[in-house]
């Protein structure tokens, strides 16, 4: 099957979709295939299954059932059961209630991603830092990174005086185009990439009635944030709301990661605005300088 296309000329994607096609869907090994330079992995359905229940319980609102898996990931019921009990045996799930068996995530995952933290230098660099800028503004800081066209939260640091309620936490993921720090990295990409990453979803949802909708009123948002050293999240995603955001960046000048200062929408004024604006860029601009970036500004 392959001989019947050029080498020369292969779409890698179409090679994959053959490979899909020659092995079958049933086998639960790994295969490995090189032809033309190029290595195809056949996933282990087993392996991806699992994570995905994980993937599912991590942005789950509640505990959930056996059934429920199983037909959100649609999953066969019988492997879905083997799957849940042998991630209960390793301790990474348990149960919420076990008469009405339903499943959550256990503390080991907690502890195994904050493992994965602490091993992280952005996160050991970022974290006095975060600190500083919570005590100092007496509001919620966030740290956050790109992912598939979403920010996921890494890190959240808050003084207990704080009067922010917000739902953001670590772990969890958001659209790109309507939180503060999604923003800030969007600005420092290319406006091919700012267009790569709006199709990836569908960005037309009005979380509030400030969400950016279109990508031209994004591209215009960004241009101001340029200019302004730091972007904004005006109501964007949760109502009341506001916040400030800066990019972090390292050696290779690219944008690894974004910070934000989160506040209730009412407690902003112009001044404080262009005060915790300027406390941003400062905090992000020193975290880069200690991960190798060499610049003096951010944009």
């Amino acid at each position: 099957m392959l001989g019947e296309f050029n080498r020369n000329y292969i779409d890698k994607k179409l090679v994959y979709d053959i490979i899909k096609l020659r092995y079958s869907e049933s086998s639960s090994q790994m295969r490995i295939c090189v032809w033309g330079g190029i290595t195809i992995l056949k996933i282990n359905k087993s392996a991806a299954r699992a994570i995905d229940i994980l993937t599912l319980l991590v942005n789950s609102s509640k505990a959930l059932t056996q059934l429920e898996i199983s037909e959100v990931l649609d999953i066969p019921r019988s492997s879905t059961f083997e799957l849940i009990y042998t991630l209960m045996d390793k301790g990474v799930i348990e149960f919420e209630n076990k008469e009405l068996k339903t499943f959550k995530l256990s503390i080991k995952m907690f502890e195994m991603g904050s493992a994965v933290l602490k091993n992280m230098d952005l996160y050991q660099v970022s974290r006095p830092f975060l600190e500083k800028l919570s005590k100092e503004t007496n509001e919620t800081v966030f740290m956050g990174c790109e992912n598939q066209g979403e920010v996921v939260y890494l890190d959240r640091v808050e003084k207990a005086a704080t009067s922010i309620t917000t739902a953001a936490g670590i772990g969890m993921r958001r659209p790109i185009h309507c939180t503060g720090f999604g923003k800030a990295l969007l600005a420092t990409y290319s406006d091919a990439k700012v267009r790569e990453v709006w199709d990836r979803y569908d960005r037309t949802e009005a979380y509030t009635k400030t969400t950016i909708t279109t990508y031209d009123a994004l591209v215009k948002d960004l241009k101001v944030t340029r200019q302004r050293g730091f972007a904004i999240d005006n109501r964007e995603r949760e109502d009341e709301i506001f916040c400030v955001a800066a990019p972090i960046y390292d050696r290779t000048d690219t944008a690894v990661a974004a910070i934000s200062i989160a506040a209730i929408y009412l407690k902003m004024d112009e001044a404080k605005i262009t005060l915790f604006g300027n406390m941003i860029m400062d905090t992000a601009l020193q975290i880069s300088k200690k991960i190798g970036y060499q610049k003096n500004s951010l944009f």
